[in-house]
């Protein structure tokens, strides 16, 4: 492989495993701003309507944890053909649903095949792209998520005030269908089979962790901190959380190794990263639901204010990524994480109400910032990491970016 190159083919397989996690983040963000339609049609409340999207990102932090043991077990191409059949099912038990409680069902069978989706794009641009090119490519990866999030309100406020909500899952059937066909032409072997003894006692211990704890930090929004849904949650995550760490500490083998964490250099480009998902998703949630419920505008125009920030974001990611590969991390970063403070000060001295304008300035600013700095976060974070290593540590940022997402949003 010329090492200056990224072959045709192996550029198809990235988009195509990313076209997964692309439309999994595309239909979350514009299925949220459809909920009053779900509440209308279905008959349920808030609270209930929100586990649409709060389900999701629990079984994407579930299965995450999973996929460096599942990519050796099983091929690379049955593992992206497995993602899309359980999406694609999910996809059409959306469209035909009659019942609330079976497009939960439907909206879980697409957390599956997204969370083997976003980590399978990743492993596939950590192990097939020449290192000289990794910065720009891990780059282009994080900015595919970007533009599902730059186009979900939008795509969600369009079909709210046109369609039905319906129609969000109806195209994602097509999308993910030639996804299908041009991901198993493309995707090849990342790394070389071998028999390994699942580990389900680490997995259901791990997992167990983050659901209490997800769970507990979504609570804090609605429930006394002190209570058994918000305190008494936390701790049963935590109490998990050191038995998985005990596990696996003692295991030869372990499903992601505990050791990983002593790695200076990746543990806080971790924490960075984790911060900068925490803070970036809460202002995603805040933003639109200022512009309908402060400043009185539509669904569809929420999405629109929101949607500059969000093509700066991925424009930038893949513009990160280039100067990463020629200049190192340090320079993206530090830019990035400045640029997004600048923009934090800049809405705390603004006069007390914000006008739509504004806010899609500054949060364009804000989000231009993190798009430089959060792939270069992950980039270097594993890039510090020896090669064995890496699709643990794949599975280390993206489930913990699950659990940022979902409490930043608390």
């Amino acid at each position: 492989m010329n090492e200056n190159r990224v072959s045709v083919k192996v550029l198809i397989a990235i988009l195509s495993a990313g076209m997964l996690s692309f439309l999994g983040i595309l239909d979350e963000i514009a299925t949220t701003v459809t909920f009053p339609a779900l509440m209308r049609d279905f008959a349920v409340t808030t609270d209930q309507v929100q586990w649409v999207n709060t389900l999701v990102l629990l079984v994407i932090a579930t299965i995450v944890p999973i996929s460096s043991q599942i990519s050796l077990r099983i091929p690379t191409k049955k593992i992206f053909q497995i993602g899309v059949s359980f999406f694609i099912v999910g996809l059409l038990v959306d469209v035909f649903t009659p019942r609330f409680d079976l497009l939960l069902v439907g909206r879980a069978l697409q957390g599956i095949g997204t969370g083997i989706g976003l980590l399978l794009m990743y492993n596939i641009i950590l192990n097939k792209v020449p290192k000289k090119k990794l910065g720009l490519m891990m780059g282009v990866g994080t900015m595919i998520t970007a533009c599902a999030v730059a186009f979900g309100p939008v795509v969600g406020g369009i079909i709210a005030d046109i369609l039905n909500w319906r129609w969000i899952f109806i195209f994602s059937v097509l999308l993910i269908i030639i996804s299908l066909f041009t991901g198993s032409y493309s995707i090849e072997q990342i790394n070389a089979l071998k028999t390994v003894r699942f580990k389900y006692s680490q997995w259901l211990i791990l997992a167990a962790s983050l659901v209490f704890l997800m769970i507990g930090f979504t609570n804090i929004a609605k429930n006394n901190f002190l209570t058994f849904k918000v305190l008494g949650l936390l701790l049963l995550g935590l109490i998990c959380l050191v038995i998985w760490v005990k596990i696996s500490s003692s295991s030869s083998d372990p499903l992601i190794n505990p050791q990983l964490f002593k790695n200076l250099h990746f543990s806080l480009q971790l924490i960075s990263y984790c911060f900068a998902k925490i803070s970036t998703l809460a202002l995603g949630f805040l933003f639109p639901m200022y512009v309908q419920v402060v400043n009185h505008g539509s669904s569809t125009l929420a999405g629109w204010v929101t949607f500059p920030g969000a093509v700066i974001n991925a424009l930038l990611a893949a513009w990160a990524g280039r100067i990463l590969d020629k200049r190192g991390a340090r320079l993206p970063i530090l830019t990035g994480v400045s640029v997004s403070l600048l923009s934090l000060f800049l809405m705390i001295s603004f006069s007390k109400d914000l006008s739509n304008i504004e806010i899609a300035i500054l949060y364009a600013v804000y989000y231009g910032g993190y798009g430089m700095s959060f792939s270069s976060l992950m980039t270097s974070g594993l890039t510090s990491l020896e090669k064995k290593d890496h699709a643990q540590g794949n599975a280390i940022f993206n489930t913990l970016q699950q659990f940022s997402g979902a409490l930043g949003t608390a």
